[in-house]
């Protein structure tokens, strides 16, 4: 089993602060990162940080779009092959997908649910909007992880359909996530049923290849994700690795994001 711990060596850096405000999150996770919105910043942090690479996110406007994405990507292309580079870039056009495949090392996009995307992200979309938006990034030659998040429209699991589309293409790895209660906000008392998350993942398993489970979950779920046959997790509780290891499952840490296939330090 791979278990992942990307911090402190891979780090998610805010380039923006967030207009879009998800009910699920309402900008509290964007307080997690280190901020850079700035292009000094930027190289100064790149050519100082001693770790492995980071995860460039931030806000997003009313459209989905990363803010400052477009005005940051000169200086990202400038650290890339000095850090390796993941970006969160939300909905792009063909000609940043392009000026993206210059800066990154791969691309995260998600894939939500319909519901999810009119009543907790708020945005004028389809599910097919999200898909040609993958689609863009790939004609661009960028490597994709998409990450779908199980019960993002209020803790109801809607997202089956998304794994039968992705079925046909070609992706890296898929990550999955799990909605968790995040206080002050409308999330602060949701729940997943643990028993239709984990035939998700199974039904993830038979789908699509390269499943991996993110950071975003309850962590009660881990030691039953490892019997459904999970073999890459993020950040896994200490009972998981206590399981682990009494059930002699050997366990390799890798010091950065679980959406990356294969890391070779710059």
């Amino acid at each position: 089993m791979i278990a992942y711990f990307p911090k402190p060596h891979f780090i998610p850096v805010a380039i923006s602060d967030c207009k879009l405000n998800c009910k699920h999150c309402m900008g509290r996770y964007l307080k997690q990162m280190l901020k850079l919105e700035t292009e000094k910043e930027w190289l100064e942090f790149g050519l100082n940080f001693k770790g492995n690479g980071v995860l460039v996110s931030g806000g997003f406007d009313e459209k989905g779009r990363l803010i400052n994405l477009e005005k940051m990507l000169p200086v990202i292309e400038k650290l890339k092959g000095h850090i390796y580079i993941a970006i969160h870039p939300g909905f792009v056009n063909e000609e940043l997908a392009d000026e993206m495949a210059k800066a990154c090392d791969i691309a995260f996009v998600d894939l939500p649910a319909k519901n999810a995307i009119k009543r907790v992200l708020g945005l004028n979309a389809t599910v097919e909007d999200y898909f040609e938006n993958m689609e863009k990034l790939m004609e661009a030659g960028i490597k994709i992880s998409p990450h779908i998040t199980a019960g993002l429209n209020y803790g109801k699991i809607e997202e089956w359909e998304l794994l039968d589309k992705l079925k046909n293409y070609k992706i890296e790895k898929l990550v999955l996530n799990f909605i968790v209660s995040t206080a002050k906000t409308s999330f602060e008392d949701v729940k997943i049923s643990e028993e239709e998350a984990i035939e998700f993942v199974k039904e993830a398993k038979n789908k699509v290849k390269n499943v991996v489970i993110g950071c975003m979950r309850p962590r009660n779920l881990d030691i039953n994700l490892i019997g459904a046959g999970i073999k890459e997790i993020a950040n896994p509780s200490k009972a998981a690795l206590e399981y682990a290891k009494e059930k002699g499952i050997v366990v390799d840490t890798k010091p950065y994001c679980c959406g990356i296939k294969s890391f070779k330090r710059c």
